[in-house]
C-alpha cells in the first residue's frame, strides 16, 4: 500500500489520521510518517486499513464505537513534578505520550521510559531511567564526574490535576516529588 492509497481510505471513510492512530493503537506521529511515505505501511495496518474501507458506513461505524471503548481512559500530556529529599530539591518537565514517557529536569538529568495503565487501578506505573550529566548532583546527594543513570518506578493518577508521589532510589534517600497536570499534547 502506498502513501497516497492510505490517504484515500481515511479521506473516504471520513477519519483524520489521530482518529486512525488512536484505532490502531499507534501514535499519530506514526501515522504521519506513513502518509508522507518516510515509512512503509505496516502489512496489518494495511490490512485493517482496507478492512475499514469494504464495510457499510453502518459496519464501520460499530467497529469504530467498539475500538473507542477499548481505548484507554489515560491522560496523556505534559507534567510539571517538583521533587526534594533531604539532600536537594528540583523540578522537572515530564511528557506521557502513548505509553512512552520522556522529559528533562533543571540540572539537565535526562528523563527515559515508558508507562504502562492499569484501567482497573486506574493509576499509570512509571518505569524511568534518569540519565545525570557529569558532575552534577543528583537530589539525593550522588555526583560523579562521569555521566550516569538510575532506574526509578513509581505509579501516579494521571486523573488528577496534581498529586504526590514517593520514590525509593537505590542510592540515596526517598524523593518525595509532587506533579501537577500542565496541558493535554497538541493532536497531529
Amino acid at each position: 500500500m502506498l502513501s497516497a492509497d492510505l490517504k484515500t481510505i481515511l479521506n473516504s471513510i471520513g477519519i483524520t489520521q489521530t482518529e486512525f492512530a488512536r484505532l490502531i493503537g499507534v501514535t499519530p506521529r506514526a501515522v504521519s510518517l506513513w502518509m508522507v511515505g518516510d515509512r512503509a505501511i505496516p502489512g496489518p495496518v494495511e490490512a485493517y486499513a482496507r478492512l475499514l474501507a469494504t464495510l457499510t458506513p453502518s459496519q464501520r461505524q460499530v467497529e469504530i464505537a467498539k475500538l473507542k471503548e477499548r481505548r484507554t481512559a489515560m491522560r496523556d500530556g505534559l507534567y510539571g513534578v517538583e521533587f526534594s529529599s533531604t539532600k536537594g530539591r528540583g523540578n522537572c518537565v515530564l511528557i506521557l505520550d502513548s505509553g512512552r514517557a520522556y522529559g528533562v529536569d533543571t540540572a539537565g538529568a535526562k528523563y527515559d521510559g515508558d508507562y504502562l495503565y492499569d484501567e482497573a487501578k486506574r493509576l499509570a506505573e512509571l518505569r524511568l531511567k534518569v540519565t545525570f550529566p557529569a558532575n552534577v548532583q543528583a537530589v539525593f546527594g550522588v555526583c560523579h564526574p562521569y555521566e550516569w543513570s538510575i532506574d526509578l518506578t513509581t505509579n501516579l493518577n494521571p486523573h488528577v490535576e496534581s498529586g504526590q508521589v514517593n520514590l525509593a532510589t537505590p542510592v540515596g534517600p526517598r524523593i518525595n516529588a509532587n506533579y501537577k497536570f500542565l496541558r493535554a499534547l497538541p493532536e497531529t
